[in-house]
Order: C-alpha cells, then structure tokens, then sequence
C-alpha cells in the first residue's frame, strides 16, 4: 500500500522546510541517498525471481527517482551522485520500457559529469545501449567505445565487458553481421569477469545466437539458447530468458518449422509483458506476424504489424534502420498484402495499430483477458477526437522530454501549480494515469 500526499500539505511543508537554513537541500539529500540505496539493491538481485516485484518497485517509485536525478543534476556539487544514479538504472531504462527517460537523464548527468570516473563509464555505455535512431547509433557506438576504453584506463573488468556488450549489440543492428558474430563468440569464449553482471552474461549468449539466427546458422544458435536457458533456470531468472526464448523462435523460423517457433513467441511474450520490456515485445511481435504469414493467417498478420508498429514507436519507429528486423517485417507486410489486398490488409493494420500494449500482446497469444499493464511507455489507445488545448500541447511535448513540474513552469515562465494543473488535465482527458503515458502518446502523433 502507497500513500500519497496532498499538494496543498507538501507545498505547505515545503515552505515550512525552506524556513530553516540548510534543511531542505538536506532532506533532498538524504532523500535521494534513499533513493540510489534502493536503486543499487534492485540492481544486485535483477538477476534472479523478483524481477516482476522490482519493476513494480521501481515504477512506484517512479516520482521519487525523477526527483532524485532532478535534485543531484541541478544542486551544487551533486552532480556525481546524479550520474551514479541514473547509471545505476540501466536494467530499469532498458528492460522495463523506459529508454527515452534513461536517455533524457545520461545525457544531462554525462554533461554535467566530463570527468573520467567509474560512473561516467557506466553511464556512456549505458547511454550507448539505449540509442534510439540510425543517427543516434552512431553516437551511441561511439558513446560505448569510449566507455570500454574508459574502464580499461580505471582497470575496471567488469566495466568494460559491460561496455563492449553494448559495442557488439550496436554492430549487430547496424548490420555488421560477420563482426557482431565474432564479437559474440569472442564474449561468451571469455566468460564471466568479476564483477560482471549476470545479465550480461546471458545477453553476451543471446546475441550471439541472434547472430547466428540472422547469418542462417539456426542449428548453432539453438545450441547456445540452451545454455542461456540454464543459466536463466539456475537463477530464477525471467527477462534473460524471455529474450532467449524468443531467439529460440527466431532459429526455429530460419528451420521453417512454425509451430515450435510460435509457442516460443509466445512463452516470450507472457515473460516481457509481466515485465513491460517495451524494447522486447516490439522484436518479438515482429517475429509473430512472420509467423501468421507463413501459417497463411494473414489478416492476423496484419493486425500484428500494425500493433508491432505502434510499439516499435516507444524505441525507434524505423528499427534502427536495421536491414534484418526491417526485413522480417517487410516479407510479413509483402505477403499478407499479396494474399488479401491493400483494403483489407490496411483496416487489420490499423486495428493493430490502435491496440494498448496488453491488447496486442493478448492478441499475439490469442487470449482474452489479460490485465492491462499499468504504466508503460509503449503505445497506448486514445480516442482520436480528443484534443488538447495549444498550452496542453506544450506541456504534454514537455512532459515527453522527461521534464518535471518544475522545470515545466520554468520553461514557460508559469506557476508550478499552473503546470501540475496542466498536467492532471491531460492524463484526464486522455484517459491516462502516468507521465509515461503522455509521452507515449506525443510521440505516436508526431
């Protein structure tokens, strides 16, 4: 159970704090110390059964977080704690569908923070790992890069794996596929530094097997799955293994054997939504309408590109660019349009397209009734006759930056309550009940 507090109680409390010199900027600190504890202990059992509670955890506490990083990234001499923080969340940006927040806050912390510390490299990587856009992969590449150099010069192991598992995932989507392969092969022959973690172990063996898949290796691939699997197994351990489970159904297509293929898919999906990996459901979507293609369903198809498509807006809308993904979505959009027709195949696309983030994931498994997940900042449905007002506009665009109330007001020369009001009216009229949501939903009518 959550309590909440009054705004008329907090701003009161807060003017009460600001009338004792010294206090507010030590609570806020001792707040945000709070704030990194928890942080760090949800990083050391990521690894392991509570996934699910965590991310529950750490979206709860999503406010909380914001005005940590807020407060370290705008006080004097708070900066360093401000960059530990956000690098400190990387699994949370990454695997729990917030890669915009992650970013909006490594850029800011790595500019205030051009020092060569443990954290920044953390925080280059992770920032590399999180890249959006083609244009934005070439910065992260080089983001990363630096990282690894930057922890060999701290002779920190465990930094550096870490760093070059973010190099090789932005060659493998790049393209590059024979050096991706060999950099994969290269990590998981190492094997564990310590200090590394768990999870990018298991990454290390789940992208080679994606290398493996795109090259046709699928043989190959399914050997280095079932090792992941144990691993993931001996630990308890879920988002890992949703990613090698969808690997599995990845070299089960390149074997054209379609029913193993689609029960994996599906045994990732219910493993990515438990845990809102936004980033995870969008790839494996993909894979699903390849396969409703192939098993000649292609109105379902359809609709399945259409909700992969809305997804893939919350990461890139262009997949990167990456030849591979775009070609897996292509054959499935090529052939359901030959089957049915360009009339048909558009009102199946568009219904995906309008689907919630639960909705097309209960679509994919064909169930019903699946809850609907409660913060995401994956697509969302909104009735397309509402619109907000052209100040609603602003702060809703605003609130997608990842700014918060304050820096709103700030930024239009407004009250904060002028711009806590603005925001409680556009989470009403949209239907809404996060920030995330709002951003969301600005960046699938851009």
């Amino acid at each position: 159970m959550r309590y909440r507090l009054l705004d008329t109680l907090r701003h009161y409390g807060l003017d009460k704090l600001r009338q004792l010199e010294g206090e507010e900027t030590a609570a806020r600190r001792r707040h945000r110390d709070r704030m990194q504890a928890l942080a760090a202990a949800c990083e050391a059992a990521w690894f392991g059964p509570g996934q699910r509670e965590i991310v529950a955890r750490l979206r709860a506490e999503q406010d909380n977080l914001r005005a940590a990083l807020d407060f370290s990234l705008t006080g004097p001499g708070e900066a360093l704690a401000g960059l530990r923080l956000a690098g400190t969340l990387w699994f949370y940006w990454h695997a729990c569908g917030a890669p915009r927040e992650g970013r909006y806050w490594l850029d800011r912390a790595l500019e205030a923070n051009p020092e060569p510390t443990r954290e920044r490299a953390r925080a280059l990587w992770v920032a590399g790992l999180l890249a959006g856009c083609p244009a934005d992969l070439a910065r992260g590449r080089r983001r990363a890069e630096d990282a690894r150099a930057l922890a060999h010069r701290l002779g920190d192991a465990a930094e550096a794996a870490h760093a070059d598992y973010a190099v090789g995932v932005i060659r493998l989507f790049t393209d590059d596929l024979p050096a991706a392969l060999a950099h994969f092969e290269a990590g998981v022959a190492r094997g564990r530094v310590p200090g590394e973690h768990l999870s990018i172990v298991g990454l290390d063996q789940v992208e080679l097997a994606c290398a493996l898949g795109f090259l046709g290796e699928a043989d190959r691939a399914v050997e280095v799955c079932e090792k992941a699997l144990s691993l993931c197994e001996e630990h308890g351990e879920e988002w890992v293994r949703s990613y090698v489970l969808r690997m599995l159904a990845l070299a089960h297509t390149v074997k054209r054997d379609w029913p193993r293929a689609e029960r994996h898919v599906r045994a990732a999906l219910r493993l990515k939504l438990a845990l809102n990996d936004v980033l995870g459901i969008a790839l494996t979507l993909d894979l699903a309408a390849l396969i409703a293609t192939e098993g000649g369903a292609h109105e379902r198809a359809a609709v399945l590109i259409g909700g992969a498509d809305r997804v893939w807006t919350a990461v890139d809308r262009d997949r990167w660019g990456s030849k591979a993904l775009n070609a897996t979505r292509g054959d499935s959009e090529r052939h359901a349009l030959d089957a049915i027709g360009r009339s048909p195949f558009t009102q199946a696309y568009e219904r995906g397209a309008g689907l919630r983030l639960a909705e097309i994931v209960g679509y994919a498994l064909q169930e019903t009734g699946l809850p609907e997940h409660p913060d995401t900042e994956g697509p969302v449905n909104c009735a397309p006759e509402i619109r907000l007002t052209r100040r609603e506009a602003q702060v809703a665009e605003l609130v997608a930056e990842g700014l918060a109330n304050q820096q709103i007001a700030d930024r239009l020369v407004i009250a904060r309550r002028t711009a806590e009001g603005h925001v409680e009216r556009i989470l009403s009229k949209l239907g809404f009940n996060n920030r995330s949501q709002i951003a969301a939903w600005v960046t699938a009518q851009r």
